[in-house]
């Protein structure tokens, strides 16, 4: 018997989905009725629900179709599994994340903590995995990347973090896609930039340290050190005849003032590095006179032997010695980008400058690399002798056309 035109059957009530099983004639079917009818498919190893019923058979038949159509392609993505705030997935996630094999180090457990409580769950965080959109994440990121936010170092920082966690969620089948698609919004601001020191200010702010901090000043900035891994640096690690220093470990000092040694954050951490010679002289005094007796002993300490600590350095050491030089926002990490800079400016391929800074990638190398005005200066007037060693005609010479 023929539907009767503007029956209700089809435009209102409510409608269910049944499925038969992805190896059956049929694929599914709507019925009638808010309930469901063996309301599940087995997709490999989980089952997939139905998310509503629907106000229109229509509808219901449209949801079907697409469910099958992402099921065949391989692309379907259970909604029921992303039913998960935000807030408790970057719990788990942290407590489970592996790098390379490794869990994540305390000191990395904190920042993605502070960060997350800080800047990304006020905002997402009672958010559901499933409901996630591309657009709340660019007004989230928005706000935090402008004049009211933390600053862009900071909003770059917290983006890859966000962009890691909903990346494991896409591999775990509880979202379809990263919701975190916005272009550059990772990258911090280019090495340009930055404040960066010539060797003329190093010089001076070496000096401006004084005599016990010389030694962390230049092997940091001529060896490309971090801090953590030069307050964990031991005397036995430093090869005096071979010119190195090699670097096993590194401290962090966490909340509550607990202090943490262990490996370095990467494999890649873990590295020997070639001292260049002008400082050996200003190592060996600082071994002698400054360093913990025992041949273990720390090469790094305070003034009545108490470990390094980045707080009490910087209020008392560096910023009145940056002050004093008029080298207003540069930081104590600035001097990995001295390093890298000094390096590539001798030649140094990216390979090599991620050896010696200890990174994974050929990015991190180069986010501490910078071209200076001078060096392209200096590329540019070699250019031109090179031109004029092989003679090539001008128009002023008359000899040929211009180019």
């Amino acid at each position: 018997m023929a539907e009767r035109r503007g029956a209700p059957s089809d435009c209102q009530g409510r409608y269910g989905v049944s499925w038969f099983g992805e190896h059956s004639e049929q694929f599914g079917n709507c019925h009638p009725g808010g309930g469901t009818q063996d309301s599940a498919i087995e997709t490999a190893s989980r089952r997939a629900r139905q998310p509503q019923t629907f106000t229109t058979k229509a509808d219901a038949g449209r949801w079907l179709s697409r469910t099958q159509a992402d099921i065949e392609r391989g692309e379907f993505v259970d909604p029921m599994l992303g039913k998960v705030a935000l807030a408790d997935y970057s719990a788990l996630w942290i407590s489970t994340r592996l790098v390379r094999g490794r869990p994540l180090s305390p000191r990395t457990i904190e920042l993605y903590r502070w960060q997350l409580l800080k800047h990304i769950l006020p905002t997402l965080g009672k958010i559901e995995l499933r409901h996630l959109e591309a657009s709340a994440v660019r007004g989230w990121f928005g706000h935090l990347s402008g004049p009211d936010g933390p600053g862009r170092p900071t909003a770059a920082k917290c983006y890859r973090l966000l962009r890691a966690i909903m990346q494991t969620a896409a591999e775990d089948g509880l979202v379809a896609r990263n919701p975190c698609a916005i272009r550059g919004a990772g990258r911090e601001e280019p090495p340009s930039h930055r404040p960066m020191i010539t060797v003329e200010q190093l010089n001076a702010l070496a000096d401006a340290v004084g005599d016990r901090w010389r030694c962390l000043v230049e092997v940091a900035a001529w060896c490309g050190l971090r801090f953590g891994e030069l307050a964990a640096l031991r005397k036995n690690h430093i090869d005096i005849q071979g010119g190195t220093v090699t670097v096993t470990e590194s401290a962090a000092v966490l909340s509550g003032g607990v202090r943490h040694v262990g490996p370095p954050k990467s494999d890649a951490g873990r590295r020997e590095v070639a001292i260049p010679p002008h400082i050996l002289p200003n190592v060996i005094n600082h071994l002698e006179r400054f360093s913990e007796p025992r041949p273990d002993g720390l090469v790094f300490v305070g003034p009545r032997g108490g470990v390094l600590s980045s707080a009490n350095f910087g209020a008392d050491v560096w910023r009145p010695a940056v002050a004093s030089l008029g080298l207003k926002g540069f930081t104590f990490h600035g001097l990995r980008g001295v390093s890298a800079t000094l390096a590539a400016r001798q030649g140094a391929t990216t390979k090599e400058l991620m050896r010696r800074l200890g990174h994974t990638t050929a990015d991190m190398a180069m986010r501490y690399q910078r071209a200076e005005t001078a060096r392209d200066r200096a590329l540019a007037n070699a250019m031109s002798e090179e031109a004029t060693a092989h003679s090539v005609p001008t128009a002023e010479t008359g000899n040929g056309s211009a180019v």
